[in-house]
């Protein structure tokens, strides 16, 4: 079999761990022996075995002896101790693996090159694949949090061509077409939370879910409120699905505490709501990337901070005038972005930029 075709395999079994690997990065591993296929497996659990110990025990599990055999993986195998699970080159080596074609570098400091070496030393052959780009936009929350000690941050918002994010005269203050809404919902499955500030839920009640392709066997991303009283309505929908929403406040009110932890709600009471703070705490409950949707306040803290890696703008090609809420309103300075734009796209009636 082509190893660029096995490769790949590897990584669309890495994907299969979205929103199930915490802050660990996503990775998928094949067994190979006498040129076939004998094993599989992907990390799916935090603090669970990883995707090479998977493919083996799936192997082992259908009769198989895997001493001799390939392994395709799309990270670099772990090699350092004091963590949840055994390191996987000791299970490699015990298992008498033969050969490691591996598509990535484990960019971790504690990982990087010392996995590869320490097979190595074990005459386990390794090649390298180069998927690295590939693996590193698909990890880039676990990569963010060891380059930047936060998640990955997107920060999305669409607008008329005269900044206006919300139509203030019209129930649904949409402004994006249906293309665009649809293109807009399909970012909720690159993250595994969204974040919003209460007004939106108490304006829109959203649901913050994935609902495209596959959404009926996809762990939807986890809803993050920003409600600094406390105010957000016990029948919300982001409550009523159960999806175990985080919601940031500054007050102390212990009997809505209660119901809403009651409700399956996360509460974590800070003394001010600032991104940094924000992050800190999302990190503490194993999210590594947050989708940032608004409302214009949450939107400009986030923007004015610099607390962000990707910005994502999406023109609609109308004007609202005075019946709309400005984006700018919430700013309060004059901001420049510092990011390069990376891509421009339409989308239905909108045009998309892509700033990282």
């Amino acid at each position: 079999m082509d190893k660029k075709h096995l490769m790949r395999k590897a990584f669309d079994l890495a994907k299969k761990g979205k929103n199930l690997t915490g802050l660990n990065p996503m990775v998928g591993a094949i067994i190979l022996k006498s040129r076939k296929i004998i094993g599989k497996g992907f990390h799916s659990q935090y603090g669970g075995p990883h995707a090479e110990v998977n493919a083996i025990a799936d192997a082992e599990s259908r009769g198989f002896n895997v001493k001799g055999s390939t392994l395709i993986s799309s990270l670099e195998p772990c090699c350092h101790t004091h963590k949840k699970t055994p390191p996987c080159t000791d299970l490699l080596i015990e298992k008498g693996i033969k050969t490691l074609y591996y598509g990535s570098v484990d960019l971790n400091p504690k990982v990087k090159g010392k996995g590869i070496e320490k097979l190595e030393k074990n005459n386990i052959e390794t090649i390298f694949v180069d998927y690295q780009d590939i693996n590193d936009e698909l990890n880039r929350g676990a990569l963010n949090i060891i380059r930047k000690n936060r998640p990955f941050v997107t920060l999305k918002i669409c607008m008329t061509l005269d900044g206006m994010i919300y139509n203030k005269k019209t129930k649904n203050g949409s402004i994006g077409d249906s293309e665009q809404l649809k293109h807009s919902n399909n970012l909720r499955k690159m993250h595994d939370s969204v974040l919003v500030g209460v007004e939106t839920i108490i304006k829109d009640n959203p649901k913050l879910t994935f609902r495209g392709n596959g959404c009926e066997n996809f762990t939807q991303p986890r809803p993050i409120v920003l409600d600094s009283n406390l105010r957000i309505p016990l029948n919300s929908q982001i409550i009523r699905l159960g999806n175990n929403p985080i919601i940031f406040t500054k007050k102390n009110n212990i009997q809505k505490f209660n119901r809403l932890t009651k409700l399956g709600c996360t509460i974590i009471k800070l003394n001010n709501l600032k991104p940094e703070k924000i992050l800190k705490n999302l990190m503490l409950n194993n999210l590594q990337s947050i989708l940032v949707e608004g409302g214009g306040k949450v939107f400009s803290s986030f923007l004015s901070s610099d607390m962000y890696d990707e910005l994502i703008l999406y023109y609609s090609s109308n004007l609202m005038g005075n019946s709309g809420l400005n984006v700018s309103e919430s700013l309060h300075k004059e901001y420049k972005i510092k990011k390069k734009s990376s891509r421009i796209k339409n989308i239905g009636n909108s045009v998309m930029m892509v700033f990282k």
